[in-house]
């Protein structure tokens, strides 16, 4: 057998003259008293001061310079975005009105015809 153990509780490596036997804790573990085990501290609380609630103005002024640069945040760009949402779902709610309207706005522009042709109405016609 080796000259040396590992104790259990300091996790040290002593020779196996300081240990008692065949005991887990070497002779100093066992000779010392336990540290007096603090309290744990309490948690810090910080405390901001309120914020004032935002007023709505009643005056539609023009808009301010918004900041930072065009993307997910800018108003503009998500106001572009919900105004293209509720196109598509509104086209897809009346498909027949909205193949009839862009056909009608293309040829007012002088473009040509996509294509698209209009369903047919949900009443059959004699056949």
């Amino acid at each position: 057998m080796s000259g040396w153990r590992k104790c259990d509780t300091c996790r040290k490596v002593r020779s196996t003259e300081d240990f008692d036997g065949d005991g887990p804790k070497c002779t100093p573990c066992r000779t010392t008293p336990l540290p007096v085990s603090r309290t744990r501290a309490t948690a810090v609380v910080r405390r901001t001061a309120p914020r004032p609630a935002a007023v709505p103005s009643t005056e539609a002024g023009p808009r301010r310079p918004l900041l930072g640069t065009v993307g997910s945040g800018d108003l503009e760009v998500r106001e572009r975005r919900a105004r293209r949402a509720a196109a598509e779902a509104l086209a897809q709610s009346h498909l027949q009105e909205f193949a009839l309207l862009l056909r009608d706005a293309r040829a007012a522009e002088g473009l040509r015809p996509l294509g698209i042709v209009p369903p047919a109405p949900d009443s059959e016609e004699g056949e």
